[in-house]
C-alpha cells in the first residue's frame, strides 16, 4: 500500500513538472513568435526608413543643385542628413524590438544641447545658410547691400557668404547675420530707376531747366523709352530749386546712366546759362 502511494505521488509530481515544462515551452514559443514578428516589423521599418531617407536626400540634393552651392557644402549637408536619418531609424527599431530607448534619447538630447551651446554661432550660421539657399534672397552674381556692406556675391557657403566690393576687397559675412538683417538686392530685377537730384538758382527759368534736363534724358543711350521717365520739381530748398531726373535703364547700365546724366546735365546747363548754385548764407548786419 505504501509503495502504491509513493508511486502515485511520483506520477503526480511528474505531471506537475510536465505541466510546468509545457507552460514554459508555450511561453517561450509565444515570446519567440512575438520576437520574430517584432524582428520582421523592425526589418520592414529599416527598409522603409532607408527608402524615405533616400527620397529626402534626393530632394535636398535637387534643391542644392538648382543653386550655385559648392559641391563640398552639398556633401556636408547630405552626410548630416544621412547620419540623423539613420539615428532616427535605429531608435525606432530599438523601441520595436523591446530595447529601452529612453536613456539613449536622453543621452543624445544632452549631447545635442551641449554641442548646440558650444557651437551656437556656427549653428546660427548653418541655419541661416539653409534659409538663404532655400529662400534665395540672392544668388551668386547679385549685387547686394547688408549691414552697411555692399558688393557682388561670389560664393555662398553653408556658414558664410563671400562678397567682392567695388574697391576690390573680399568680405565674408556670416549667414546668420544675413538671414536676420535687411538685405537689398540691387540686381534682382532687370531694370532700375536713377533718381538724380539737380539744384538750379531761384532766378533761373524752371520750365527751361526742366526742358533741357528732359532733352538730355531722352538722348541718353541707356534710357528705356518705354518706361515712365520724367523730370519733376522735387523741392524748394534753402539755396536752390531741386529738380529730380527719374530715368529708367537696365540694371547693368545703372551706373553708366548716372555718370552720363551728371556730365551732360552740367554741360547743357552751362551752355544755356542755367546756374547750379552752391550753398550760401546771406548775413545782414544791423547797427545798434
Amino acid at each position: 500500500m505504501l509503495g502504491f502511494l509513493v508511486a502515485e505521488d511520483a506520477i503526480e509530481q511528474i505531471d506537475k513538472n510536465i505541466s510546468r515544462v509545457t507552460a514554459l515551452s508555450d511561453d517561450l514559443i509565444d515570446k519567440a513568435i512575438n520576437f520574430g514578428i517584432n524582428l520582421l516589423i523592425a526589418a520592414i521599418i529599416f527598409f522603409v526608413g532607408k527608402l524615405v531617407l533616400k527620397a529626402v536626400r534626393k530632394l535636398i540634393n535637387n534643391i542644392f543643385s538648382k543653386s550655385s552651392v559648392d559641391v563640398g557644402v552639398v556633401k556636408f549637408v547630405d552626410s548630416i542628413v544621412k547620419a540623423l536619418g539613420y539615428i532616427i531609424i535605429i531608435i525606432v527599431i530599438c523601441g520595436q524590438i523591446g530595447i529601452q530607448t529612453t536613456s539613449l534619447i536622453t543621452l543624445l538630447g544632452t549631447a545635442g544641447v551641449s554641442i548646440g551651446l558650444a557651437l551656437q554661432g556656427s549653428l546660427s550660421n548653418f541655419a541661416g545658410g539653409i534659409l538663404i539657399l532655400v529662400g534665395k534672397p540672392f544668388v551668386v552674381g547679385n549685387y547686394i547691400k547688408a549691414e552697411d556692406v555692399e558688393g557682388v556675391v561670389t560664393k555662398i557657403d553653408i556658414l558664410y557668404t563671400t562678397l567682392h566690393t567695388v574697391d576690390n576687397k573680399m568680405v565674408k559675412m556670416p549667414n546668420g547675420t544675413l538671414s536676420n538683417s535687411v538685405v537689398t538686392n540691387y540686381t534682382f530685377e532687370g531694370k532700375r530707376r536713377s533718381d538724380l537730384d539737380v539744384g538750379i538758382h531761384y532766378d533761373d527759368d524752371i520750365k527751361k531747366a526742366v526742358e533741357i534736363a528732359t532733352h538730355v534724358m531722352n538722348e541718353c543711350p541707356y534710357v528705356l523709352p518705354e518706361e515712365t521717365n520724367a523730370v519733376v520739381v522735387k523741392e524748394l530748398a534753402e539755396s536752390a530749386v531741386i529738380l529730380q531726373i527719374r530715368m529708367w535703364s537696365t540694371t547693368e547700365n545703372y551706373w553708366p546712366a548716372r555718370f552720363y546724366l551728371n556730365e551732360k546735365i552740367k554741360e547743357a546747363y552751362e551752355h544755356n546759362e542755367i546756374h547750379i548754385p552752391f550753398n550760401q548764407l546771406d548775413v545782414h548786419v544791423v547797427k545798434a
